[in-house]
């Protein structure tokens, strides 16, 4: 069935042609074919999700909320099977799977529990006898386009928000993680979730994406994933003007200022930097050292990334896994070795590790080249690139010189340097002193080119609302 589409709450076989050979990134080893639908298929899909949710949003919100909240005792029922697969097919650890799903199972439990809080207005009027309310409605039939390195954790931030606030939603799994997407369908068919609501269609990126982005029956399309997928999405989406939520790359910056604390702030870098091999699109990719601690901060940075254990993703002792595929591999190792081509100086690291699977070094570049496409460009791998810096004013400048503006760090015991970081980092996230960490009741978005809308909390939900105004008069 993991190998089938996920349509009206049927596992159904497609009639396409069009198939991808599935492989583990730890071992290269196949594990299953996936089929994509076919432009019908999707077609058919869509027009149930829509029946559906025209039944659905007239649901009174709490039965909506416990039919989702079934889900919860299945996930914990099937953690291990899932996390099992999770790990085959992409390679992260087991412990960071079993991570990401118990993270899921909070934000089924937090979503349900404030979908409640779906307040309306009564607003001022200048007109006698008159009341104007403004309520909010079910957007409709949405499509959410999940990504790779997080496809359970970013699949429930698209499809619970949706059933809960009474749409229906189509999901256009990646293709390098459409086997674990369509084991939790399976779960989703075990849930008293009714038909039709969630659909889940494997296809190419562009061809599918293109389809959902185009489709007059989807009101809104939520994506998470590269800066050009979301673009491209974007500009689809407007000949129907659709409600369009974007959660794109970032390159994040860490400031590490004179004042801080050294030993936290290497721990905290290295924890946030190799989850999930360097692959998370909040992880630290460009890294400001003030001139004062540099060289303390490089012994101290070096003697972590080197007790770093690689390799097998199922050992509890490895500290990360593999990357995703072949050509990621390869893009990592590109960036590594124009940098040091270009004056950087390798610390650590730098290489592909000689073994079966995607694996690569812990690697720390330093004196980089801010114009170096290492310092400029997003690595996604387990890389730190590092230029020194004297002035903090300056170095925030440097921090916001970017396209990106997703997350941001600052490592610093003087309150002052904080707040002025907090105040002055352009981007959607700041994290001082500590790992990136995406609260289920917080708000994750970018700024600039790293997307529109977020997810999570109150504000998330909001994503899913329409906003009516009624004019009663009662003369």
């Amino acid at each position: 069935m993991m190998n089938q589409l996920f349509i009206n709450n049927e596992f159904v076989e497609s009639k396409s042609t069009d198939t991808m050979d599935v492989i583990n990134p730890a071992t290269e080893e196949k594990i299953d074919t996936i089929t994509f639908a076919t432009e019908s298929e999707v077609n058919s899909a869509v027009e149930k999700s829509k029946h559906a949710q025209l039944e659905w949003e007239k649901v009174p919100q709490p039965t909506r909320a416990d039919h989702v909240k079934m889900l919860i005792p299945l996930l914990e029922e099937h953690k291990d099977e899932i996390a099992k697969l999770y790990v085959q097919e992409q390679g992260k650890t087991l412990a960071s799977a079993k991570g990401e799903i118990d993270k899921s199972i909070h934000f089924i439990d937090y979503m349900t529990s404030q979908s409640m809080n779906n307040k309306g207005e009564v607003l001022q009027n200048s007109r006698e006898n008159e009341t104007i309310l403004l309520t909010k409605k079910p957007i409709g039939v949405t499509a959410g386009i999940v990504p790779w390195n997080a496809p359970i954790m970013v699949l429930m931030r698209k499809v619970i928000p949706a059933i809960v606030t009474g749409c229906s939603v189509v999901i256009k799994p990646s293709e390098e993680t459409s086997l674990v997407t369509l084991k939790i369908a399976e779960l989703f068919r075990q849930s008293t979730i009714p038909a039709g609501l969630i659909q889940i269609l494997p296809g190419k990126g562009e061809a599918l994406g293109t389809q959902l982005a185009e489709h007059p029956d989807i009101q809104l399309i939520s994506i998470t994933g590269s800066m050009r997928a979301g673009k491209s999405v974007f500009a689809k989406s407007a000949n129907t003007v659709k409600k369009v939520n974007l959660e794109l790359g970032g390159n994040a910056p860490v400031l590490v200022t004179s004042n801080a604390n050294l030993d936290k702030a290497v721990d905290y870098i290295v924890t946030a930097r190799i989850n999930n091999a360097g692959q998370v699109c909040t992880c630290p990719e460009r890294i400001f050292v003030h001139k004062a601690i540099h060289s303390t901060f490089i012994n101290k940075l070096k003697e972590k990334m080197q007790s770093l254990t690689v390799g097998d993703p199922f050992d509890n002792k490895t500290d990360y896994g593999a990357l995703i595929n072949q050509k990621q591999l390869n893009n990592v190792d590109e960036k590594v070795q124009n940098a040091v081509n270009n004056g950087a100086q390798l610390i650590t690291g730098g290489h592909i590790i000689d073994r079966p699977g995607y694996f690569y070094e812990p690697t720390i570049l330093d004196q980089v080249d801010p114009e170096d496409s290492a310092f400029k460009e997003e690595i996604f791998g387990p890389v730190l690139p590092i230029v020194q810096y004297n002035n903090f004013d300056e170095a925030i400048e440097q921090a916001n010189n970017t396209n990106a503006g997703l997350s941001s760090y600052i490592f610093s015991e003087d309150l002052k340097e904080i707040m002025t970081a907090t105040e002055s980092l352009k981007f959607g996230e700041v994290y001082a002193n500590c790992e990136a960490e995406e609260v289920v009741n917080g708000y994750h978005a970018g700024w600039r080119e790293s997307g529109l809308g977020g997810a999570d909390g109150v504000r998330g939900l909001e994503e899913y609302y329409n906003t009516t105004v009624s004019y009663i008069r009662y003369d």
